[in-house]
Protein backbone atom coordinates (compact mmCIF):
# COMPACT_ATOMS: atom_id res chain seq x y z
CA UNK A 1 0.00 0.00 0.00
CA UNK A 2 1.55 3.53 -1.06
CA UNK A 3 2.21 5.57 2.08
CA UNK A 4 3.95 8.47 2.03
CA UNK A 5 5.80 10.38 4.70
CA UNK A 6 6.68 14.23 4.86
CA UNK A 7 8.87 15.06 7.21
CA UNK A 8 7.97 18.84 7.85
CA UNK A 9 4.35 18.36 7.13
CA UNK A 10 3.18 21.79 9.03
CA UNK A 11 5.75 24.22 6.82
CA UNK A 12 5.17 25.86 3.81
CA UNK A 13 5.73 23.20 1.66
CA UNK A 14 5.05 20.55 3.67
CA UNK A 15 1.08 20.97 4.23
CA UNK A 16 0.75 21.84 0.64
CA UNK A 17 2.29 18.61 -0.48
CA UNK A 18 0.50 16.41 2.14
CA UNK A 19 -2.83 18.04 0.83
CA UNK A 20 -2.54 16.95 -2.32
CA UNK A 21 -1.25 13.92 -1.61
CA UNK A 22 -4.42 13.65 0.07
CA UNK A 23 -6.58 14.93 -2.46
CA UNK A 24 -4.76 12.37 -4.95
CA UNK A 25 -6.40 9.43 -2.42
CA UNK A 26 -3.00 8.96 -1.20
CA UNK A 27 -2.29 7.95 2.92
CA UNK A 28 0.29 10.24 4.23
CA UNK A 29 1.77 10.30 7.66
CA UNK A 30 3.17 13.60 8.36
CA UNK A 31 5.66 14.23 10.66
CA UNK A 32 6.01 17.31 12.79
CA UNK A 33 8.26 18.57 15.77
CA UNK A 34 7.15 17.54 19.38
CA UNK A 35 5.26 20.56 20.54
CA UNK A 36 4.97 22.35 17.42
CA UNK A 37 2.62 25.22 17.33
CA UNK A 38 2.04 24.90 13.56
CA UNK A 39 1.04 21.42 13.68
CA UNK A 40 -2.67 22.84 14.07
CA UNK A 41 -2.29 23.99 9.89
CA UNK A 42 -2.91 20.03 9.52
CA UNK A 43 -6.44 20.17 10.92
CA UNK A 44 -7.53 21.37 7.62
CA UNK A 45 -6.27 18.07 6.09
CA UNK A 46 -8.31 15.29 8.58
CA UNK A 47 -7.12 12.84 6.85
CA UNK A 48 -3.57 12.57 7.42
CA UNK A 49 -1.90 10.65 10.25
CA UNK A 50 0.45 12.92 12.53
CA UNK A 51 3.36 11.71 14.29
CA UNK A 52 5.77 13.58 16.57
CA UNK A 53 9.29 13.10 15.76
CA UNK A 54 12.41 15.15 16.37
CA UNK A 55 14.66 14.79 13.36
CA UNK A 56 17.47 14.51 16.86
CA UNK A 57 15.55 11.58 18.45
CA UNK A 58 16.47 8.17 16.50
CA UNK A 59 13.45 6.47 18.01
CA UNK A 60 11.05 8.27 17.36
CA UNK A 61 12.15 8.31 13.62
CA UNK A 62 12.12 4.91 13.46
CA UNK A 63 9.01 4.69 14.44
CA UNK A 64 7.36 7.31 11.62
CA UNK A 65 9.37 5.73 8.85
CA UNK A 66 8.03 2.03 9.99
CA UNK A 67 5.37 0.89 6.85
CA UNK A 68 5.91 4.18 4.46
CA UNK A 69 6.83 3.71 1.00
CA UNK A 70 8.36 6.52 0.31
CA UNK A 71 9.85 9.43 2.04
CA UNK A 72 9.72 13.14 1.08
CA UNK A 73 12.04 14.64 3.56
CA UNK A 74 11.26 18.68 3.71
CA UNK A 75 12.55 19.43 7.13
CA UNK A 76 14.89 21.64 7.82
CA UNK A 77 16.50 23.77 10.11
CA UNK A 78 15.91 27.61 8.81
CA UNK A 79 17.40 30.74 9.62
CA UNK A 80 16.03 32.13 12.13
CA UNK A 81 17.73 35.09 13.76
CA UNK A 82 20.30 34.04 15.70
CA UNK A 83 20.19 30.02 15.39
CA UNK A 84 23.56 28.12 17.36
CA UNK A 85 25.91 26.18 14.44
CA UNK A 86 25.80 23.59 15.73
CA UNK A 87 21.81 23.12 15.27
CA UNK A 88 22.08 23.49 11.65
CA UNK A 89 23.94 20.35 11.58
CA UNK A 90 22.59 18.65 13.95
CA UNK A 91 18.94 18.38 12.01
CA UNK A 92 20.09 19.50 8.51
CA UNK A 93 22.89 16.54 7.85
CA UNK A 94 22.48 14.00 10.95
CA UNK A 95 19.02 14.20 10.81
CA UNK A 96 18.94 13.34 6.99
CA UNK A 97 21.69 10.91 8.39
CA UNK A 98 19.11 9.35 10.86
CA UNK A 99 16.27 9.59 8.56
CA UNK A 100 17.71 7.56 5.98
CA UNK A 101 19.36 4.77 8.41
CA UNK A 102 15.86 4.63 9.91
CA UNK A 103 14.63 3.94 6.38
CA UNK A 104 17.22 1.57 5.60
CA UNK A 105 16.21 -0.63 9.01
CA UNK A 106 12.37 -0.69 7.78
CA UNK A 107 13.29 -1.74 4.18
CA UNK A 108 10.71 -0.72 1.01
CA UNK A 109 11.28 2.70 0.46
CA UNK A 110 10.68 3.29 -2.96
CA UNK A 111 11.77 6.95 -3.15
CA UNK A 112 13.31 8.80 -0.82
CA UNK A 113 13.38 12.55 -2.03
CA UNK A 114 15.26 15.11 -0.07
CA UNK A 115 14.39 19.12 -0.17
CA UNK A 116 17.43 21.01 -0.59
CA UNK A 117 18.12 24.55 -1.50
CA UNK A 118 19.40 27.36 -3.65
CA UNK A 119 21.46 28.46 -0.73
CA UNK A 120 24.02 25.95 -1.39
CA UNK A 121 25.15 27.59 -4.57
CA UNK A 122 26.04 30.89 -1.97
CA UNK A 123 23.37 32.99 -3.47
CA UNK A 124 24.39 36.28 -1.85
CA UNK A 125 27.26 35.95 -4.73
CA UNK A 126 26.12 33.87 -7.38
CA UNK A 127 28.74 31.74 -9.17
CA UNK A 128 26.98 32.19 -12.24
CA UNK A 129 23.70 33.01 -13.65
CA UNK A 130 21.78 31.64 -14.17
CA UNK A 131 22.10 28.59 -11.65
CA UNK A 132 21.74 25.32 -12.89
CA UNK A 133 22.56 22.34 -10.89
CA UNK A 134 25.90 22.39 -12.04
CA UNK A 135 27.12 25.51 -11.13
CA UNK A 136 29.37 25.43 -8.02
CA UNK A 137 28.07 24.61 -4.64
CA UNK A 138 30.18 26.47 -2.36
CA UNK A 139 28.11 28.25 0.35
CA UNK A 140 30.09 30.14 3.15
CA UNK A 141 27.44 29.65 6.21
CA UNK A 142 26.06 27.24 8.50
CA UNK A 143 23.14 26.84 6.59
CA UNK A 144 23.86 26.13 3.14
CA UNK A 145 26.64 23.72 4.10
CA UNK A 146 24.49 21.57 6.15
CA UNK A 147 22.49 21.38 3.43
CA UNK A 148 24.92 20.54 1.19
CA UNK A 149 25.82 17.90 3.62
CA UNK A 150 22.69 16.53 3.94
CA UNK A 151 22.85 15.70 -0.20
CA UNK A 152 26.25 14.40 0.25
CA UNK A 153 25.11 12.18 2.58
CA UNK A 154 21.97 10.87 0.79
CA UNK A 155 24.17 9.92 -2.09
CA UNK A 156 26.39 7.62 0.39
CA UNK A 157 23.70 6.32 2.21
CA UNK A 158 21.38 5.69 -0.58
CA UNK A 159 24.05 4.29 -2.57
CA UNK A 160 25.48 2.04 0.68
CA UNK A 161 21.62 0.72 1.33
CA UNK A 162 19.97 0.91 -2.12
CA UNK A 163 17.51 3.43 -1.09
CA UNK A 164 16.29 5.14 -5.01
CA UNK A 165 16.63 8.61 -4.05
CA UNK A 166 16.38 12.34 -5.97
CA UNK A 167 17.01 15.87 -4.58
CA UNK A 168 14.96 19.26 -5.44
CA UNK A 169 16.55 22.27 -4.52
CA UNK A 170 14.19 25.02 -4.55
CA UNK A 171 14.51 28.74 -4.81
CA UNK A 172 12.73 31.03 -2.10
CA UNK A 173 9.18 29.23 -1.71
CA UNK A 174 6.41 31.93 -1.33
CA UNK A 175 2.78 31.06 -0.29
CA UNK A 176 0.46 33.15 -2.75
CA UNK A 177 -0.32 35.48 0.36
CA UNK A 178 3.42 36.77 1.05
CA UNK A 179 3.40 37.36 -3.25
CA UNK A 180 1.93 41.17 -1.93
CA UNK A 181 4.70 41.79 0.32
CA UNK A 182 7.59 41.38 -2.20
CA UNK A 183 8.99 44.43 -3.86
CA UNK A 184 7.51 46.59 -0.98
CA UNK A 185 9.70 48.57 1.52
CA UNK A 186 8.92 46.38 4.19
CA UNK A 187 10.25 43.30 2.93
CA UNK A 188 13.28 44.63 1.12
CA UNK A 189 14.10 46.02 4.51
CA UNK A 190 13.79 42.90 6.09
CA UNK A 191 16.24 41.35 3.69
CA UNK A 192 18.39 44.09 4.28
CA UNK A 193 18.27 43.75 7.65
CA UNK A 194 19.95 40.75 7.24
CA UNK A 195 23.41 42.67 7.80
CA UNK A 196 22.94 42.82 10.90
CA UNK A 197 23.35 38.69 11.21
CA UNK A 198 26.54 39.22 9.70
CA UNK A 199 28.11 35.26 7.74
CA UNK A 200 24.90 33.86 9.39
CA UNK A 201 23.14 34.82 6.95
CA UNK A 202 23.28 32.98 2.97
CA UNK A 203 23.11 36.11 1.38
CA UNK A 204 26.18 37.78 3.55
CA UNK A 205 27.94 38.25 0.45
CA UNK A 206 25.82 40.54 -0.71
CA UNK A 207 26.70 42.90 2.14
CA UNK A 208 30.37 42.19 2.21
CA UNK A 209 32.13 45.83 2.38
CA UNK A 210 29.64 48.19 1.42
CA UNK A 211 27.89 50.72 3.49
CA UNK A 212 24.11 49.66 5.96
CA UNK A 213 22.12 49.05 2.90
CA UNK A 214 19.04 49.52 5.27
CA UNK A 215 19.84 53.16 6.15
CA UNK A 216 20.61 54.01 2.32
CA UNK A 217 16.79 52.35 1.76
CA UNK A 218 15.34 53.80 4.41
CA UNK A 219 17.43 57.59 3.37
CA UNK A 220 15.49 56.81 -0.12
CA UNK A 221 12.48 56.28 0.47
CA UNK A 222 10.38 59.13 2.70
CA UNK A 223 7.27 56.99 2.60
CA UNK A 224 7.56 54.38 5.45
CA UNK A 225 3.90 53.07 4.19
CA UNK A 226 5.14 50.29 2.65
CA UNK A 227 5.37 51.94 -1.11
CA UNK A 228 6.67 49.37 -3.95
CA UNK A 229 10.39 49.88 -4.39
CA UNK A 230 12.55 49.60 -7.53
CA UNK A 231 16.13 48.69 -6.61
CA UNK A 232 18.78 49.08 -8.47
CA UNK A 233 22.54 48.34 -8.62
CA UNK A 234 25.30 50.98 -9.60
CA UNK A 235 25.13 49.81 -13.24
CA UNK A 236 21.39 50.74 -13.19
CA UNK A 237 20.53 46.93 -13.92
CA UNK A 238 18.08 46.58 -11.73
CA UNK A 239 18.09 43.76 -9.01
CA UNK A 240 16.01 40.56 -9.25
CA UNK A 241 14.88 37.66 -7.52
CA UNK A 242 13.56 34.23 -8.40
CA UNK A 243 10.84 33.08 -6.09
CA UNK A 244 8.52 29.94 -6.40
CA UNK A 245 5.07 29.79 -5.56
CA UNK A 246 4.33 26.76 -3.31
CA UNK A 247 2.07 25.46 -5.81
CA UNK A 248 4.46 25.40 -8.60
CA UNK A 249 6.99 23.68 -5.73
CA UNK A 250 4.31 21.47 -4.98
CA UNK A 251 4.42 20.36 -8.45
CA UNK A 252 7.90 19.67 -8.67
CA UNK A 253 7.76 17.48 -5.29
CA UNK A 254 5.38 15.60 -6.77
CA UNK A 255 7.12 15.03 -10.31
CA UNK A 256 10.23 14.60 -8.66
CA UNK A 257 8.76 11.59 -6.45
CA UNK A 258 6.80 9.69 -8.41
CA UNK A 259 8.70 10.11 -12.12
CA UNK A 260 11.26 7.54 -13.36
CA UNK A 261 13.87 10.20 -14.61
CA UNK A 262 13.97 11.60 -11.47
CA UNK A 263 16.22 8.54 -9.47
CA UNK A 264 19.36 9.56 -8.70
CA UNK A 265 19.06 13.08 -9.72
CA UNK A 266 19.15 16.54 -8.66
CA UNK A 267 16.92 19.26 -10.22
CA UNK A 268 16.49 23.01 -9.35
CA UNK A 269 12.87 24.32 -8.64
CA UNK A 270 11.47 27.41 -8.83
CA UNK A 271 8.83 29.65 -10.43
CA UNK A 272 8.60 30.13 -14.16
CA UNK A 273 11.00 32.80 -14.28
CA UNK A 274 13.35 35.04 -11.69
CA UNK A 275 11.42 38.81 -11.55
CA UNK A 276 13.14 42.23 -11.66
CA UNK A 277 12.49 44.17 -9.28
CA UNK A 278 11.04 47.22 -11.28
CA UNK A 279 8.70 44.63 -12.87
CA UNK A 280 7.88 43.55 -9.29
CA UNK A 281 7.74 47.23 -8.35
CA UNK A 282 5.37 47.79 -11.18
CA UNK A 283 2.89 44.72 -10.25
CA UNK A 284 2.76 45.78 -6.61
CA UNK A 285 1.80 49.61 -7.48
CA UNK A 286 -0.67 48.21 -10.21
CA UNK A 287 -2.64 45.79 -7.60
CA UNK A 288 -2.41 47.92 -4.72
CA UNK A 289 -2.22 51.49 -5.69
CA UNK A 290 1.08 52.18 -4.08
CA UNK A 291 3.78 54.31 -5.21
CA UNK A 292 6.61 53.57 -6.79
CA UNK A 293 10.33 54.87 -5.03
CA UNK A 294 13.48 54.25 -6.93
CA UNK A 295 16.19 53.23 -5.01
CA UNK A 296 19.98 52.42 -6.08
CA UNK A 297 22.11 50.26 -4.01
CA UNK A 298 26.18 50.43 -4.52
CA UNK A 299 26.04 46.40 -5.39
CA UNK A 300 24.35 44.52 -8.33
CA UNK A 301 22.22 41.90 -7.19
CA UNK A 302 20.98 39.22 -9.57
CA UNK A 303 19.19 36.12 -8.73
CA UNK A 304 18.01 33.53 -11.12
CA UNK A 305 18.09 29.78 -11.04
CA UNK A 306 17.88 27.58 -14.40
CA UNK A 307 14.58 24.92 -14.04
CA UNK A 308 15.31 23.95 -17.60
CA UNK A 309 16.55 20.16 -16.41
CA UNK A 310 13.66 19.60 -14.56
CA UNK A 311 11.52 20.77 -17.32
CA UNK A 312 13.04 18.62 -20.00
CA UNK A 313 13.35 15.76 -17.69
CA UNK A 314 9.98 15.70 -15.31
CA UNK A 315 7.85 17.64 -17.20
CA UNK A 316 7.70 20.55 -14.88
CA UNK A 317 5.78 23.63 -15.77
CA UNK A 318 5.37 26.31 -13.46
CA UNK A 319 2.47 28.53 -13.86
CA UNK A 320 2.64 30.98 -11.23
CA UNK A 321 4.63 34.16 -12.13
CA UNK A 322 5.10 36.83 -9.79
CA UNK A 323 2.12 38.95 -11.35
CA UNK A 324 -0.46 35.71 -11.57
CA UNK A 325 0.55 34.93 -7.81
CA UNK A 326 -0.23 38.43 -6.65
CA UNK A 327 -3.79 38.62 -8.91
CA UNK A 328 -4.80 35.34 -7.34
CA UNK A 329 -4.17 36.79 -3.89
CA UNK A 330 -6.65 39.70 -4.90
CA UNK A 331 -9.48 37.75 -6.92
CA UNK A 332 -9.29 35.33 -3.59
CA UNK A 333 -8.35 32.53 -6.19
CA UNK A 334 -5.58 31.07 -4.14
CA UNK A 335 -7.60 30.91 -0.13
CA UNK A 336 -9.25 27.77 -1.79
CA UNK A 337 -6.11 26.13 -3.28
CA UNK A 338 -3.20 26.67 -0.96
CA UNK A 339 -2.70 26.24 3.02
CA UNK A 340 -1.23 29.54 3.71
CA UNK A 341 1.89 30.14 5.36
CA UNK A 342 2.82 29.41 8.84
CA UNK A 343 5.31 32.00 9.67
CA UNK A 344 5.31 34.24 6.84
CA UNK A 345 8.98 35.31 5.80
CA UNK A 346 8.50 39.08 5.92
Amino acid sequence: MEKVLVTGASGRVGANVAKRLVAEGVAVRAMVMPEDPLARRLEQIPQVEIVKAALTDFDAIRRAVFGVSDIVHLAAQLVRGSTPVDKFYDINALGTLRLLEAAAEAGGVRRFLLASTDGTYRPGCPPEVPLTESSPQEPEEAYGTSKLLGELILRNVGAQHSIPWAIVRFATVLSPEESTQLFRYGATRSVLDRAKLGTDTNIWHLFENQPDMSTLLAEQVPDKGNPAVSVSGPSGTPWSLHVGDVRDIVDGVLLALRHPAALGEVFNIAGPASTRYDEGARVISAAFGVPIYNVTMPTDWRLEVDISKAQRLLGFSPQWTFEKMVNSVVEGQADAEVISAGKPHF
